[in-house]
């Protein structure tokens, strides 16, 4: 019970931190101190962001209002402040100032009408609000307003308010079923999240790669090797080990050390100058077969249960080996050699000891 109450003190100073940055965010725009408001906003957001994450395991009816109130409150200041500076229309802060209102009203009523409600945001208000976000992050940044971002967030800010209407954010605390079991929110847990990171590195790398900035790609690639690593220690640290977990993990590592290891082998050659037609189709069959091999190797792995070791290279060195072999200056025509021994050595038989 102690723990317990322990740590809804720490929501719930984290949530008032939220409230605190929010009028920070403001103050560093009235000063036109954007980087800070800039760094600030993001921060803020990715703080609510992991807060709720970790905190839906220990509901409160008062923390999930106040939080509301946290994420309102940095997009209506942030746009109230752009508007006063002229950056952004008055239209446009008056739209998302609307919709906010509408909730606060309508919930008002029915919280006086009857306690036992919590505020439980519909997937349109959460959309809405993550576009809101993005709409505001360059005007922040440079002064200028990518219409096509804002005219998004405001249809969704739009139809999440007729929505909400319709169907009320303020509901009844309800019963757990069997379902709430696989909504995502209740499957994902904190671990998951440095998985999600290495997937967002591989396809940032994909697309360096076809940009022809191999550098920055190869970089990429190694750093996704360490968030695939953190993810599985710090689920076994946090005791959050599941077959979710590990789903998620090998989806992530397909995209990570397959698909963008392939496609960085087969924009090197393409971009190269010293390579025939010829050489080309043999590196897309090699690369193809890499990416089949990587495929089969996970699918293996996530039907065995191995202590202590691997059965075949682990896909993770890939994200090592390429970058490696491209940081030496390795000649471009050796290339599909390269991916064809690591597309056998995952699909191979022997063992690896697994890290410590």
């Amino acid at each position: 019970m102690k723990l317990r109450i322990k740590r809804e003190r720490i929501f719930f100073t984290v949530t008032w931190l939220r409230w605190i940055l929010a009028f920070v965010v403001a103050i560093s725009l009235i000063l036109n101190r954007r980087n800070i408001a800039l760094f600030i906003f993001i921060l803020t957001a990715l703080v609510g962001f992991f807060e709720n994450f970790i905190s839906r395991r220990y509901p409160s009816q008062l923390r999930s209002i106040i939080d509301f109130f946290a994420d309102k409150l940095l997009v209506n200041l942030a746009a109230t402040i752009l508007t006063i500076k002229g950056i952004i229309p008055i239209w446009v802060t008056l739209i998302i100032l609307a919709r906010d209102m509408l909730t606060i009203i309508g919930g008002t009523i029915l919280l006086y009408k009857d306690l036992r409600r919590e505020f439980k945001p519909t997937i349109l208000g959460k959309v809405s609000y993550f576009f809101q976000l993005m709409a505001l992050i360059q005007p922040m940044l440079n002064r200028e307003v990518d219409w096509i971002l804002m005219y998004i967030a405001l249809a969704l800010t739009v139809s999440s308010g007729i929505y909400a209407l319709i169907k009320s954010e303020f509901r009844f605390a309800r019963r757990k079923t069997d379902l709430d079991e696989f909504r995502i929110i209740n499957l994902v847990k904190f671990a998951d999240m440095f998985t999600l990171i290495n997937v967002a590195l591989g396809i940032a790398s994909i697309t360096f790669s076809i940009d022809n900035n191999f550098k920055y790609a190869s970089f990429l690639l190694l750093i996704a090797v360490i968030f695939d690593y953190l993810d599985g220690k710090i689920a076994k640290f946090m005791r959050q080990q599941s077959v979710f977990g590990k789903e998620l993990d090998s989806l992530a590592d397909t995209v990570s050390f397959g698909v963008a290891p392939a496609i960085f082998g087969f924009s090197l050659m393409q971009f190269a100058s010293n390579i025939n037609q010829l050489q080309i189709t043999f590196g897309i069959i090699a690369f193809t077969i890499f990416l089949f091999c990587g495929i089969l190797r996970l699918a293996r792995y996530n039907i065995m249960d191995l202590k202590g070791s691997f059965q075949g290279m682990p896909i993770t060195l890939n994200g090592i080996i390429i970058p490696l072999a491209y940081f030496l200056n390795t000649p471009i025509k050796f290339y599909p050699y390269i991916y064809l021994v690591l597309g056998i050595l995952m699909i191979s038989s022997f063992r690896i000891k697994k890290l410590p």
